[in-house]
């Protein structure tokens, strides 16, 4: 009987941004080792309009939506009432994997201390190996640190006390994990399916003209609005700045108070292919790092898909970028300044050979260290303890 993994704690699957793409690699990554993989989602965050249905199976992943539906239902009441009943669900099928011998262990990715916690309590119940996947220090995060949330200081504190084995995106994390005999922990950084990028991509480009491209959650406005004053340095109409994120009425008055407003372009709501071509397009990628507790932390999905895309990265010397990138394959700056990265942006446009040159360094980079196909033993063997 084949062996099965499951894939827990998060809301959406088959859609959805990073942390869906990481969870839907990892499973891929199981795949290869000839596990299955079924990913439970304990209840629907999800519209009509998404089409995502009850049950299914994408790109090999069986998932199930355990509260009977993809759908956020309207009502406070009737969603609470879902939450319970996808939690038992939830557990019976956790329960009829462990019945028939498949169970192998449980990925756990979830953003939620109490969802730790009982999934620690199910897997002293099932006797499962438990494995969470850490990608965040989440009280270093602006937003929380002003609310002192306690879910996600419970989360940084804790959660390595209720898991058999902990997989981290960076270091950083890593060093935050007290030493403990008979807990593996292993570091996976930002991953991506190179296959996606390697196939051809439509030839027409959604954007006519050169472009700078950032893509990014609108909560990073304040480095929306660095990456838009560094575009604003540069003494050059001919390249436009596109930024894939969400066109909010904060970010619509910051560009039209820009004096570079008729070359800012905000694109949003893009296909996965389309995104893969404005990367795929592009004159180089812009991701800057703070030198903050945040960044060091966390690894932006978008690194690894930068270094598949072909094109030049411009960043910053910080956190995990120091342990994979150097002048070598990509525009680093030493600092979060915006004439640092106006310079990088100018090196770009004035030397093109450098940043192809740079461009094809990174892509061999992203091939040895972030193609999710190289983590797929080390990563069956610490779900499993084999």
């Amino acid at each position: 009987m084949e062996k099965t993994i499951l894939s827990v704690g998060y809301p959406s699957f088959p859609a959805g941004a990073a942390q869906f793409q990481r969870q839907l690699l990892l499973a891929k990554a199981i795949l290869l080792e000839g596990f299955n993989v079924t990913v439970l989602c304990r209840y629907g965050i999800h519209s009509q309009h998404d089409g995502i249905p009850t049950k299914g199976t994408f790109e090999g992943i069986d998932f199930i939506y355990c509260s009977g539906t993809s759908l956020r239902p309207d009502g406070f009441i009737k969603r609470s009432c879902l939450k319970i009943f996808g939690l038992f669900n939830e557990i019976k099928y956790i329960r009829r994997f462990s019945k028939t011998k498949q169970l192998a262990g449980i990925l756990i990715s979830t953003n939620y201390f109490h969802n730790i916690f009982i999934y620690y309590v199910i897997g002293k119940i099932f006797r499962v190996t438990l494995t969470v996947d850490n990608v965040e220090y989440w009280t270093s995060i602006k937003f929380y640190k002003e609310k002192i949330h306690l879910e996600k200081l419970l989360y940084d504190k804790y959660y390595h006390m209720f898991t058999d084995n902990i997989i981290c995106i960076s270091d950083f994390l890593i060093q935050k994990v007290p030493k403990s005999k008979g807990r593996n922990i292993i570091k996976i950084p930002a991953i991506t399916d190179f296959d996606k990028f390697d196939s051809k991509v439509e030839d027409s480009r959604l954007v006519k003209e050169k472009y700078f491209l950032y893509c990014g959650s609108d909560a990073y406005f304040e480095v929306i609005d660095f990456v838009i004053s560094s575009f604003e340095r540069l003494d050059n109409n001919a390249v436009s700045l596109v930024l894939v994120t969400k066109g909010t009425s904060n970010l619509i008055s910051r560009i039209d108070r820009s004096r570079n407003k008729g070359t800012i372009k905000i694109m949003t709501n893009l296909s996965y292919p389309d995104l893969v071509n404005m990367y795929k397009n592009s004159e180089a990628l812009i991701i800057p790092m703070r030198d903050t507790e945040q960044d060091k932390a966390r690894f932006p999905h978008k690194i690894s898909e930068y270094c598949a895309s072909h094109r030049p990265i411009i960043t910053s010397n910080i956190g995990e970028i120091k342990n994979y990138f150097t002048e070598e394959n990509a525009f680093l700056c030493s600092v979060f300044d915006e004439s640092a990265y106006a310079y990088a942006m100018q090196k770009v446009i004035s030397e093109p050979e450098l940043a192809n040159r740079k461009a094809e360094n990174s892509y061999e980079t992203g091939v040895e260290n972030f193609n999710y196909k190289s983590y797929s033993r080390s990563l069956i063997k610490l779900l499993t303890n084999k």
